[in-house]
């Protein structure tokens, strides 16, 4: 028997009355959920923040040759230096309510900031070692990028100039175990990893 067109109507606008309702149901008990959860985390009293790896900005990995005051790597180490009384620590796995949980809320401020520090100063550690590699100034680029890998920044620019520099003094031992570091961190985005790889020499990769 055929079911009349009207009659599949009726049973298309009872099915999607039916779906609109139950998600909507879904998504308000998500929201209160959430919203429960961040005022309990408002109360989680203050906790040891000794599991945090700070990242301490000095002189130690910039150059002492800046150049010009009006060059880009003079004003890219400025910018650096602006944080150097500051915290700086990459806590982007968390949420504020994480934060929160973790640490307890009278740190969540400090962290808070930290987290944005890092944030900020990311794009300028890259331009660092940009710019060095760029002047032929190996030495001083491969000083700042191991710096920054070795404190767990593995943002494509800074990786991949780092093995570019062991590719070209012919480190294979080097740049094989920067391979083997950043693979093993679910930061490190897939097309770092298949670049690096590429430098490595032919023989290297039988």
């Amino acid at each position: 028997m055929k079911i009349p067109v009207f009659g599949l109507v009726m049973i298309f606008v009872i099915w999607l009355t039916y779906e609109l309702k139950k998600h909507t149901k879904q998504e308000v008990k998500t929201r209160k959920d959430f919203w429960e959860r961040e005022r309990k985390a408002g109360f989680v009293p203050r906790k040891s923040t000794n599991d945090i790896h700070y990242i301490t900005v000095t002189e130690q990995f910039l150059p002492d040759d800046r150049g010009s005051e009006d060059s880009e790597l003079y004003a890219v180490c400025s910018r650096i230096l602006q944080f150097k009384d500051k915290p700086v620590a990459d806590l982007s796995e968390y949420s504020n309510t994480e934060l929160k949980e973790k640490y307890g809320t009278a740190n969540f401020t400090k962290l808070s900031e930290a987290d944005g520090n890092f944030t900020f100063l990311v794009p300028y550690f890259g331009d660092l070692c940009r710019l060095l590699y760029e002047d032929g100034r190996l030495a001083e680029a491969e000083k700042a990028a191991l710096f920054f890998v070795e404190n767990g920044i593995y943002t494509y620019q800074i990786v991949t100039i780092l093995g570019e520099i062991y590719a070209l003094i012919n480190d294979t031992e080097k740049l094989s175990a920067l391979i083997d570091t950043v693979s093993a961190s679910p930061k490190t985005q897939e097309r770092t990893i298949i670049y690096l790889r590429s430098l490595m020499p032919d023989d290297a990769n039988k």
